[in-house]
């Protein structure tokens, strides 16, 4: 009798593990780091990254126990929307259906920002500075303002997964310019004691605003979210985290 009470029970953890953890009464909220992350966004292992020490700040004020999950792009939206994954982070840009889903306020904006070597006579304030120019970009990437120039010619693409060899490329005098998301390439620098001299343009090539997306039945605690991110914004603390990941 007691060995079957025991297998009821640990039945219904299992059923409530979604929702509840096993531990207690405290709700669970499931947020993809992916396998690879997104450095210094989102860190994989261990589970980090400035969206993720924004969500688990305001979660855990909220009540919630944050949980990392590592799920492949490819089935973000279908765990989402099944209800086997509460958040995610992307843009409303990069979501197929946006309206299916419910976005919190900006965390921050992401910046594809323009790398050259310090000693180079390339001075970018406007696309048309790179034409005629090798730019190293990330396989896969969108960049709005690049496209059309890519496909007539006047800017030679050049791909690679690697953010890291991009830069290694550029400072080995292979690429003229390297376009890579400000805060990443300011991380893998700093991470890989990168010692070549790079100059960080100004201008932004591309902006999006990042945030986290959620499915619709989080609208009220997306409600509080935005609150709590309003007062990091305006106490610092959002700074503070962003300091962390420089």
């Amino acid at each position: 009798m007691k060995s079957s009470l025991y297998s009821q029970l640990i039945l219904l953890c299992i059923l409530l593990m979604p929702v509840f953890s096993c531990h207690g009464d405290t709700p669970i909220l499931r947020f993809n780091v992916t396998p690879q992350g997104f450095p210094p966004y989102v860190i994989s292992k261990p589970p980090a990254g400035i969206m993720f020490d924004v969500l688990s700040h305001i979660a855990q004020k909220q009540g919630y126990q944050l949980v990392a999950e590592r799920i492949p792009e490819n089935r973000v939206y279908l765990l989402l929307d099944g209800g086997e994954l509460d958040a995610h982070a992307s843009a409303l840009e990069w979501v197929e259906s946006p309206q299916k889903y419910a976005f919190t306020d900006p965390v921050l904006k992401v910046r594809d920002v323009v790398f050259t070597r310090k000693d180079s006579a390339l001075n970018y304030q406007t696309v048309k500075d790179l034409w005629g120019h090798s730019v190293g970009v990330h396989t896969g990437y969108s960049y709005q303002s690049l496209t059309e120039y890519f496909k007539s010619g006047k800017i030679t693409r050049i791909d690679s997964n690697n953010e890291l060899y991009l830069l290694q490329m550029l400072a080995k005098e292979r690429l003229d310019v390297a376009v890579i998301t400000e805060h990443v390439g300011l991380w893998l620098i700093k991470k890989n004691n990168i010692k070549a001299d790079f100059t960080i343009a100004k201008n932004a090539v591309d902006t999006t605003e990042y945030r986290l997306v959620f499915s619709k039945k989080w609208q009220g605690f997306i409600e509080a979210f935005n609150k709590e991110l309003a007062l990091m914004k305006s106490n610092g603390h959002l700074k503070e985290i962003l300091y962390r990941y420089r």
